[in-house]
């Protein structure tokens, strides 16, 4: 999945600017945390912020619902 996020960046990133909401179910150990490291990745690509900026972005997503995981241990 985080393979798929990284090869449509431009894609994935229109679709959250245009109000997209990011919905995360499956491996809680692996693919959970490979799929934040490719949206922040995403993020930092896009709008030319550091790590930090991009971490707060997702935090502020999840805080604000549009970023949800069901994930499994």
């Amino acid at each position: 999945m985080q393979h798929a996020l990284a090869n449509a960046s431009d894609a994935v990133w229109q679709a959250i600017r245009s109000g997209a909401h990011i919905y995360v179910c499956g491996d809680g150990r692996r693919m959970a945390p490979a799929v934040r490291d490719a949206l922040t990745a995403i993020h930092r690509e896009q709008t030319g912020s550091d790590a930090r900026a991009a971490q707060a972005w997702l935090a502020a997503c999840e805080a604000d619902g549009r970023y949800q995981q069901d994930v499994f241990a």
